[in-house]
């Protein structure tokens, strides 16, 4: 029998004006509100912070937008825009959508055969490039793009001497803008006032974990509604900081950056480069952070590195605070308060370690830590708790926007947190999570007979996710996907991403695949070592090695896996524990297809690329020689063969003949 839980939090929603309905018309506003004496969006660039005020950043998506008008752009045309987070990334999605067209984003890191799938399916007329790397991608398949009329850029370097006709810069798009209102005054403002709540605004190509990306089409009423409903549990103003580094492929950058930007005035800040974010973190100290899990257990792992690098005194202090900092972080998640003896060892703790250690990683004013996207391990959930940052885990999906989240002094580890305002939850009899909101989104693009498989007649999407509800704190929990929970033959099930996010907290485990199921008695694991850390570590142990695969087939390195292995698996019911264990020779790469593109799991593809390495694994051999293809600079082929050894854990020793 379903389970239907509605909010169990009162909030109260961010009010809006009935003439404040779309994105564009918020631009507007805050024009007119605050013109040039607010700063709007900050853009780092060799090592200055650029600031743009309102006038200026409404101008620019206004001549931007008139400029697409003049190269023939209709009503309800899509436009594909992909770059770094930029401010011109931002005023060309609100210019795309201020004359009545719909913006249509892809990540930066996107292969040319995965633009071509986008680009196509997505019907784009004109795309908006960056710089050189993505306007080269587009040139590789540009006879495969019949529908893209003309490509748009904005940063010069490399291809400002660019000859071809359908490529254009930024400027002159801007200088076609301002012609264009010159002969047609206040015709931008006319399409702005024209703009309706209930317009496509957006295209989000989902990840494509399990096939190829869809095209999931969202409102201006739906996603304001969405990120009204984040900004009742997470309320920002126009005094706030928010850093710009998830790429706007990600509904999140919109509904947790964008749209509050233009809901309630905070600044937006774009980091220089992606390489930059952790300087540049310190520099902005952002009110609201989100990143995906795998941003937070990096940054636990640098804390745990650098103290196992530190000099005796500070390997001192965190030997003697840290543990105090994390018996209060417990007790905070649970909204109890440290006896007066704890609180003044905490007040000591934070001005002796724990204060700078937040500063060092720019989180020293994050009010709102948050993360989405994958579990979140428990392991690493407390020990940000202990060094006082209140991590949040927030469910947000690019159907359905927010979901439920942990609100403050109410996190429990190991959940999704209570609902957001008007959403409503209910579990399926197996186990699916089914969401009824007000702002979801309206459609698969192309797609409209999958729309009705995932939504049925009651406007209940079908999520394909798999979890349940806490009784005691009416949180949700979540499992995996449907396709990803396993079952033994024993009838035993277990989700995959608890094992990989608890060994992911080890600061030597970049990213770990958990596989057992159908035909597999018991649970394996294929590591990915995290090399930097790992390499650190076999130079102070005086492990000899000559090259990265050299590293990774060590038996010292094994041996080090093997007991972050025992640490999770004495946590882990005995059928699920792990087995057998191989310590890849090369990293999971996202242009392989090992990995989204917000680096979640494919797991299809990596079992299908893993099979006969897999399949050695529960055969009982001791190792099994790998062949990777490679291609050369010169554009040879050929197969480089690693002999990967197969180790067993205490419990595999234990329990395997």
């Amino acid at each position: 029998m379903t389970k239907r839980v509605e909010m169990m939090i009162k909030e109260e929603v961010f009010q809006l004006g009935a003439d404040e309905d779309t994105l564009p018309k918020l631009l507007k506003r805050n024009y007119e509100r605050w013109g040039t004496k607010v700063v709007a969006i900050r853009d780092k660039d060799f090592g200055i912070w650029q600031e743009y005020s309102w006038k200026h950043e409404y101008e620019q998506v206004k001549y931007f937008g008139l400029g697409l008008i003049s190269l023939g752009l209709k009503s309800g045309d899509k436009v594909a825009i992909i770059g770094d987070n930029e401010p011109e990334l931002y005023w060309a999605n609100l210019a795309i959508q201020a004359v009545h067209s719909i913006s249509v984003a892809l990540f930066p890191g996107a292969t040319p055969a995965e633009m071509e799938f986008i680009l196509n399916h997505s019907d784009s007329k004109f795309v908006v490039a960056r710089d050189q790397e993505q306007v080269d991608k587009l040139l590789e398949i540009w006879d495969k793009l019949p529908k893209v009329e003309k490509v748009i850029w904005w940063y010069w370097k490399g291809v400002s001497d660019y000859t071809q006709p359908f490529l254009l810069s930024w400027d002159k798009m801007i200088e076609m803008g301002r012609k264009h209102e010159e002969e047609h005054p206040g015709i931008f403002e006319k399409l702005i006032s024209q703009t309706k709540a209930d317009d496509t605004a957006n295209i989000y190509y989902t990840c494509g974990t399990a096939g190829q990306p869809k095209g999931v089409m969202w409102t201006h009423q739906a996603l304001i509604g969405s990120t009204q409903a984040m900004l009742a549990r997470f309320p920002l103003s126009d005094k706030d900081n928010l850093l710009c580094f998830l790429p706007v492929a990600f509904i999140g950058e919109s509904l947790f950056n964008l749209i509050p930007h233009l809901i309630t005035g905070a600044k937006l800040n774009c980091p220089e480069r992606s390489e930059t974010v952790p300087l540049d973190m310190r520099e902005v100290a952002p009110s609201l952070m989100l990143s995906e899990p795998k941003y937070w257990e990096e940054l636990a792992k640098t804390v745990q590195t650098k103290i196992n690098e530190a000099g005796m005194w500070e390997k001192l202090a965190y030997k003697i605070f840290m543990p105090i900092g994390l018996k209060v972080g417990e007790l905070n998640m649970v909204g109890e308060k440290p006896n007066p003896f704890l609180r003044f060892a905490h007040w000591l703790a934070n001005l002796i370690l724990l204060s700078s250690i937040r500063g060092y990683l720019g989180l020293s004013k994050t009010r709102f830590p948050l993360t989405t996207g994958a579990v979140l391990s428990v392991d690493t959930l407390k020990f940000l708790h202990g060094l006082g940052i209140k991590l949040r885990e927030v469910f947000v999906s690019t159907e359905a926007g927010v979901i439920s989240g942990h609100a403050e002094d109410d996190i429990k580890p190991g959940t999704l947190g209570s609902l957001f305002i008007k959403v409503e939850l209910k579990i399926a009899d197996d186990g699916e999570i089914l969401v009824l909101s007000p702002y979801v989104f309206s459609g698969y693009f192309k797609q409209a007979d999958l729309y009705k498989d995932v939504v049925d007649e009651q406007g209940w999407w079908h999520s394909a996710d798999v979890g349940y509800i806490d009784e005691e704190t009416m949180h949700l929990v979540y499992l995996d996907r449907k396709e990803a929970l396993a079952t033994f033959a024993t009838g035993t099930k277990y989700a995959p991403q608890h094992i990989e996010s608890r060994l992911r907290f080890s600061p030597y485990i970049k990213d770990v695949i958990a596989i057992g199921g159908k035909g597999m008695d018991y649970v394996t694991a294929i590591v990915n070592i995290d090399i930097g850390n790992m390499g650190r570590w076999a130079e102070k142990s005086g492990v000899v090695y000559t090259t990265i695969i050299d590293l990774s087939q060590k038996p010292e390195v094994a041996e080090l896996i093997r007991g972050e292995i025992e640490r999770v698996n004495t946590c882990l019911p005995p059928e699920t524990r792990v087995m057998k264990y191989v310590c890849l020779h090369k990293g999971l790469d996202a242009d392989e297809g090992d990995l989204t593109r917000m680096r979640k799991l494919k797991r299809h593809t990596i079992a299908e690329r893993y099979k006969k390495l897999v399949k050695a694994m529960y055969s009982g051999s001791a190792e099994y020689l790998m062949e990777t293809p490679i291609t050369y600079s010169d554009g040879r082929k050929g197969v480089v063969k690693t002999s990967l050894k197969i180790w067993k854990s205490k419990a595999g020793e234990e329990t395997l003949e």
